[in-house]
């Protein structure tokens, strides 16, 4: 079964044999680049990118770096912070050491999120409420890898 992480249509094909010359054709032809490998009982899993795609994400990852090239670090907060500064870690409904920011790069108002895979979870959970810069020392690492900062200063953005 091809399992996607796009809107893709679902594609299944029957396992009748390791052979899947006649599936990385198909995909192929409709524009996808397809790679095999074994999983750990030696059969076949196919890794297909489809290539129109990938070359709007390059070109845009492209452009993104070229912009934020000499960019000033930084943090961004999303959401109005905690009045008591220090924000609640929601898991063990617990205050946190300082206000969970996330890192960013800035170039004048523009910004943006570095997050690894942990923190891209939490930064999609918030990214839509009001974004300021802050500023101030970091005084911990909270619940979910992110830095805790004693807010000196803020900047809506």
């Amino acid at each position: 079964m091809l399992s996607t992480v796009s809107d893709a249509p679902k594609r299944e094909w029957p396992y009748i044999s390791s052979d899947v010359s006649n599936i990385i054709a198909e995909m192929e032809e409709e524009g996808w680049e397809c790679v095999v490998t074994k999983d750990g009982y030696g059969a076949p899993r196919i890794h297909c990118i489809h290539i129109e795609t990938q070359a709007v994400i390059t070109a845009a990852t492209q452009e993104s770096d070229v912009k934020f090239a000499n960019a000033e670090r930084g943090f961004i907060r999303f959401g109005d912070l905690p009045a008591n500064g220090r924000s609640i870690n929601h898991r063990d409904k617990t205050p946190e050491a300082g206000v969970s920011v996330f890192e960013a790069e800035f170039v004048g108002t523009d910004y943006r999120v570095l997050v690894d895979s942990v923190l891209e979870v939490s930064y999609l959970l918030v990214r839509d409420r009001p974004a300021y810069r802050v500023y101030g020392d970091v005084v911990g690492i909270g619940a979910d890898g992110e830095p805790l900062l004693r807010v000196t200063k803020t900047v809506r953005l």
